[in-house]
């Protein structure tokens, strides 16, 4: 087993840009995955919303008091000058300015010119309040136009915008625990990459340089039993860090996994081997230190921006979906969605993202072999020393 102690002093070596990577994530993940009573309720957004009624009517300040009982009013007057110095420091998130004319012009029908606004760019804030004051006025011609006068459908439509639904979100499990499971298991896929791209790589590329191959070849160690101590080696480093991470998550959890809780601890289990197929598939190509950190990132945060682990997929475009689909990381967070009830649960469409994952494993390791075999075969790709 001298290869295999080899490899483990090699890596005690190269643990410490591990060991970063590890420390930031769980106490990063400690944070965000702390939940209270209150916050499993989706809680309407406060914006900070400058008012400015130039109309002065009772369909006018019934508008401000509208807005003002889903948003925070600046009870300000601004210049034109300090409103725009007010929202470029995010002070205030959105300026509206109700304009001379609204109460008339909302009793004729008319929708152009109600109101004006400030903003700095189209952000959240702004599509928000747009769609506030189209439902407002919408909501409010509709009651209009069954007959109600003026003051009574202006009370219809504030106390029919003003009413609130109640809505929890599915978590893995059906208790009140502190700890979200479904927060936790998102993140695993970025932190397995950083984790063994970043000690893995190194080591294996130290045990397969030339002049280390070149001796071990003339050794009594078969090429078979290098190929399988190395293999044993990064096995144990592969299973140490997903049962650390595993651990964590029952230590937070306070208690052993439950139901669809296993679904998620096997869809951990196998983007580990996904990762670490990558690592072996970059080790082959022998890139510099240097160069390993550098691919890191790249992979690290581009399949977890591209793929929903730092951004809903929701969020993102149809473009990008689409591009999403073609690496492993988008299945992991589509299983991990639909087991922690933030999509449609089906155990069957679970199951073939389990099982994409792991053609995704097979693939690149059986593509990493080929590339090793034309390496040290002499090949096509040519060996570093």
């Amino acid at each position: 087993m001298q290869i295999f102690k080899a490899f483990m002093k090699v890596l005690r070596k190269k643990l410490p840009s591990a060991m970063i990577y590890i420390i930031v994530f769980l106490a990063i993940s400690i944070q965000m995955s702390q939940r209270g009573g209150e916050d499993r309720l989706f809680a309407r957004v406060k914006l900070n919303i400058s008012v400015i009624d130039e109309d002065d009517t009772p369909e006018s300040r019934a508008l401000t008091e509208y807005i003002g009982s889903t948003n925070n009013i600046i009870d300000k007057e601004y210049s034109r000058d300090e409103l725009i110095d007010q929202l470029y420091y995010t002070h205030i998130d959105y300026a509206i300015v109700i304009n001379k004319g609204y109460a008339e012009k909302l009793a004729a029908g008319a929708t152009d010119d109600l109101f004006s606004s400030y903003h700095i760019h189209e952000s959240y804030s702004t599509v928000y309040m747009t769609e506030v004051l189209d439902q407002y006025v919408s909501t409010f011609r509709a009651y209009t136009a069954s007959g109600m006068d003026t003051e009574e459908a202006l009370s219809r439509t504030n106390s029919i915008l003003s009413e609130e639904t109640e809505v929890n979100y599915e978590t893995f499990s059906d208790d009140d625990s502190e700890f979200s499971l479904s927060g936790y298991f998102r993140y695993i896929p970025y932190i397995m990459i950083s984790v063994l791209l970043s000690a893995l790589c190194p080591v294996l590329l130290a045990m397969n340089r030339k002049d280390i191959r070149y001796r071990t070849n003339c050794s009594s160690v078969s090429s078979s039993s290098y190929s399988m101590q190395i293999f044993a080696g990064s096995t144990v480093f592969v299973m140490a860090v997903w049962l650390l991470f595993m651990i964590a998550a029952l230590l937070m959890n306070g208690g052993m996994f439950r139901g669809k809780e296993w679904l998620a601890v096997i869809n951990s289990f196998i983007m580990a081997l996904v990762s670490t197929s990558i690592s072996l598939l970059i080790a082959s190509f022998s890139p510099g230190g240097k160069v390993i950190d550098l691919i890191t990132q790249v992979i690290g945060l581009g399949m977890s921006f591209l793929c929903g682990v730092f951004v809903p997929l929701g969020y993102l475009s149809s473009s990008v979906i689409t591009v999403a689909r073609f690496l492993p990381v988008y299945w992991y967070v589509k299983a991990n969605n639909m087991i922690s009830g933030i999509s449609a649960y089906s155990g069957s469409d679970v199951a073939v993202c389990l099982l994409i994952e792991l053609g995704f494993a097979v693939s690149i390791t059986a593509l990493s072999i080929l590339v090793h075999r034309l390496k040290y075969s002499g090949g096509l790709i040519p060996a570093k020393a």
